[in-house]
């Protein structure tokens, strides 16, 4: 569940390294075909790219803590803050530009539901009963444990995600 390593610290990299320092040695378009891959979902793609240009054979902390993020034991109640954080860091070691988003229900029951499968109500499982629950956005799409590496739009995402008393609300927060 989760990567063990300090965040920002690679594999096999120089101890105390943060990633930000091997990321610089990475040309620009590099990068940026990495982080594309990241955002269509496609992790094993990104780390491919890594593992060729560096000519290693390790992973970035940054990128196996960001798989294992979607890992489905983290589709319960509970883990939200952490998978979000280490999508959040997954998008930034690469130059992306995440933000926290917080989804909360509209009226005074504080529980989420999600919908496992959309369009199926009977599918639906409860995420929270702290009235909370957190993901990532990076550009138009959401990205937690529930959507996968692909993400999801907002509108469609807000149709998967069950308050009571209506949709919820949600809205960008500078920290977790």
């Amino acid at each position: 569940m989760g990567c063990l390593l300090a965040p920002g610290v690679l594999h096999a990299s120089p101890p105390g390294l943060p990633t930000t320092a091997l990321l610089a040695t990475v040309p620009d378009t590099v990068r940026l075909k990495m982080l594309a891959a990241l955002a269509r979902g496609d992790i094993a793609g990104a780390i491919s790219l890594w593992q060729l240009h560096m000519n290693r054979s390790t992973v970035p902390a940054a990128l196996q803590a960001m798989q294992s993020a979607y890992n489905a034991v983290n589709r319960t109640m509970g883990p939200c803050k952490q998978v979000a954080r280490d999508i959040s860091n997954g998008f930034k070691a690469f130059g992306g530009n995440p933000q926290y988003v917080q989804f909360k229900p509209p009226g005074k029951p504080p529980y989420l539901g999600w919908e496992m499968r959309a369009g199926d109500p009977k599918s639906t499982i409860q995420i929270s009963d702290m009235g909370r629950h957190y993901a990532v956005m990076m550009k138009d799409k959401v990205y937690d444990a529930f959507t996968g590496p692909e993400g999801m739009v907002l509108s469609e995402y807000l149709k998967r995600l069950i308050a009571h008393d209506g949709v919820p609300l949600w809205e960008v927060v500078s920290s977790l």
